[in-house]
């Protein structure tokens, strides 16, 4: 049987690599260039309108840039697979491209030798990076401070199903209303839930339940912490450790308790957490809603919260 066409649309703001790269990706017989974009804004009009089964996408876009026109061609177009294809080598940059919903990120410069490995490994599903590249930190602590419940979930969505797909393992603590809204976010990027979730490569705690489990006198009890966290950690990395691949963590406890008003508490989940990453290697992500921090006792706090942390994406 004639293998179905590839529909790709090809978006750079470089007229002369444009042409490199159809011409490349045309004379592969089951690749088709349906059309080119040359900013962000009109990458996402396109997209939508073509719906194509793969976009090629750079990140120094004008108007626009790369991972914004991602989050929306994901939204808009979400039966179609972006590959980022850009000279950025930063690892975080990389990341945050990822977190869209991609799948695929090559350097340009590595696109001789890596652009047609990218784009088969990205149509079967998988997630391809350049070689070149050193992306996955085996380490860190993040927090957001976030504004919209929906954005939240929709990046949380795109970056644990990436990860999952990966082969890594996830492992999340969050209110009941975010469960069910992230969980529904797996399964439309095609995550089977019921399955990772039984062979132990996701798991999901509610964060009120956690939060009993070793809240003493309204502070955190360290023994009871590191106890009950030790083992989900250790459980859920057995299987990333399997498939030699990190395991990525994401509490919203602390979130809970700022919003009690627990401050303090708060702060001293967050260290209790640095604590256990001494001995537990795995990649921490947490979050804030922005809107806690509007009163002058709640800034007051963004300080500490921000210093127990090696990273802070705020929505301020």
């Amino acid at each position: 049987m004639e293998k179905r066409l590839i529909r790709v649309f090809l978006v750079d703001d470089y007229t002369p690599f444009r042409q490199l790269i159809r011409a490349e990706l045309q004379s592969q017989n089951y690749l088709e260039v349906i059309g080119e974009a040359g900013d962000g804004l009109e990458a996402i009009q396109q997209a939508q309108a073509l719906s194509p089964d793969l976009v090629l996408l750079d990140i120094g876009l004008p108007h626009l840039n790369g991972i914004e026109a991602a989050r929306k061609i994901r939204r808009q177009s979400p039966s179609s697979k972006i590959l980022f294809l850009t000279e950025n080598r930063s690892a975080d940059i990389a990341e945050a491209a990822l977190g869209t919903g991609a799948c695929g990120y090559v350097v340009k410069s590595d696109a001789a030798t890596q652009l047609f490995p990218a784009v088969n490994a990205v149509l079967e599903g998988k997630r391809f990076v350049s070689p070149s590249l050193s992306l996955l930190r085996k380490q860190g602590h993040v927090v957001q401070f976030y504004a919209d419940d929906s954005d939240l979930l929709d990046d949380l969505g795109a970056l644990f199903s990436n990860e999952l797909r990966a082969g890594d393992s996830v492992a999340v603590v969050m209110t009941r209303s975010h469960r069910e809204g992230l969980l529904e976010r797996l399964i439309a990027h095609g995550i089977d839930v019921d399955e990772v979730t039984t062979k132990g490569r996701l798991a999901v705690l509610d964060a009120v339940e956690a939060l009993d489990a070793f809240m003493v006198a309204d502070q955190p009890n360290r023994e009871r912490f590191l106890l009950e966290f030790e083992k989900v950690i250790r459980t859920t990395k057995a299987t990333a450790l399997l498939n030699n691949a990190p395991l990525v963590a994401f509490g919203e406890m602390v979130a809970v308790l700022w919003e009690q008003k627990k401050y303090q508490a708060a702060v001293r989940l967050e260290q209790l957490w640095n604590e256990l990453a001494l001995t537990h290697s795995f990649y921490l992500c947490c979050a804030y809603p922005a809107s806690a921090f509007q009163g002058q006792v709640e800034r007051d706090h963004y300080a500490a919260i921000c210093s127990e942390h090696t990273e802070v994406v705020s929505a301020f």
